[in-house]
């Protein structure tokens, strides 16, 4: 059974010669930044993701894919621990640059190799077991670290885990009744989902998940060693960014991959990414419409 490791945590692994927090804070190789949290690259070996908004439940999900689903490409993890009330994460720098920067300049055959990649990844995911019963929440055995799911009660957390789908699905709608609630708004919509949202959303089992599966969160790196099997260039690819990820159903990665701020369907990628997710209209469209009233 999974048990999240403690913090302070460093990896059992051979490890790089590991910066210290001084070094990190001085470090002026910005990858980005907002006003509370910066990723930097100390050297060509190592990043490390620091400040306020940094949550530990990312450090989990890496410790967690390392030791049980290591089919999936994903940093390692290093060290973690909080200085000053923030959390430090000192992680594997992936060699290789985001997706998006790339996509429009590549040739078919060198999409179709980047996304056969995606497709072993995804049906990795998807066939992993979660280590409790019925459960949907963080790797990290926690609350659903998704935007959805941050309470409205004015509580300041994540809702769950859940144990069953009948549960997850409640404390969503309950979340938006609360939201309307707190707003003084008529609750007829709170009604409606309350009537009719479970008949949509149900079934599902608690499949792994990243959470965030845009084209900034694969990076990808020339394979100069093999061609791809059109006799092109090959890829290597390797997924970041795993702060949203956890146990959800199985038709949650495609509603978070195919959300309006990030999905064109004026661009290829939008057809492209059907041939490695699992796609579910009829939840996506449900998705889709309590995410423009309880979304940030």
């Amino acid at each position: 059974m999974w048990e999240p490791v403690a913090i302070p945590f460093q990896n059992s692994k051979p490890l790089p010669t590991l910066p210290t927090t001084d070094e990190i804070r001085a470090c002026t190789n910005v990858l980005w930044e907002t006003m509370a949290s910066k990723i930097v690259a100390v050297n060509d070996d190592i990043v490390a993701k620091y400040g306020g908004t940094v949550n530990a439940w990312e450090g989990q999900a890496l410790v967690y894919l390392e030791r049980y689903v290591p089919g999936v490409p994903a940093p390692r993890l290093y060290a973690m621990y909080y200085e000053s009330k923030q959390v430090f994460m000192i992680m594997q720098r992936v060699p290789g640059v985001p997706l998006n920067s790339i996509w429009p300049s590549l040739v078919d055959s060198e999409k179709d190799d980047i996304i056969a990649k995606l497709k072993l990844i995804s049906d990795t995911m998807r066939k992993a077991e979660c280590p409790w019963p019925d459960f949907f929440g963080g790797l990290d055995g926690g609350g659903v670290h998704h935007y959805l799911f941050y309470s409205q009660h004015g509580d300041k957390k994540f809702l769950g885990p859940f144990s069953g789908e009948p549960a997850f699905v409640a404390a969503l709608v309950g979340n938006y009744r609360a939201l309307v609630e707190r707003n003084k708004r008529p609750d007829f919509k709170a009604r409606f989902y309350e009537k009719h949202w479970a008949r949509v959303l149900q079934g599902h089992r608690p499949t792994l998940t990243h959470g965030d599966l845009q084209q900034k969160n694969i990076i990808v790196a020339e394979n100069t060693s093999r061609p791809n099997d059109q006799g092109g260039r090959s890829f290597d690819v390797v997924l970041v960014d795993w702060e949203n990820s956890g146990w959800f159903p199985d038709f949650w990665e495609f509603f978070c991959a195919s959300s309006p701020f990030i999905f064109d369907w004026g661009e290829d990628w939008s057809w492209r990414v059907q041939e490695f997710l699992q796609v579910w209209p009829a939840e996506v469209a449900m998705m889709q419409l309590i995410d423009r009233d309880l979304g940030w």
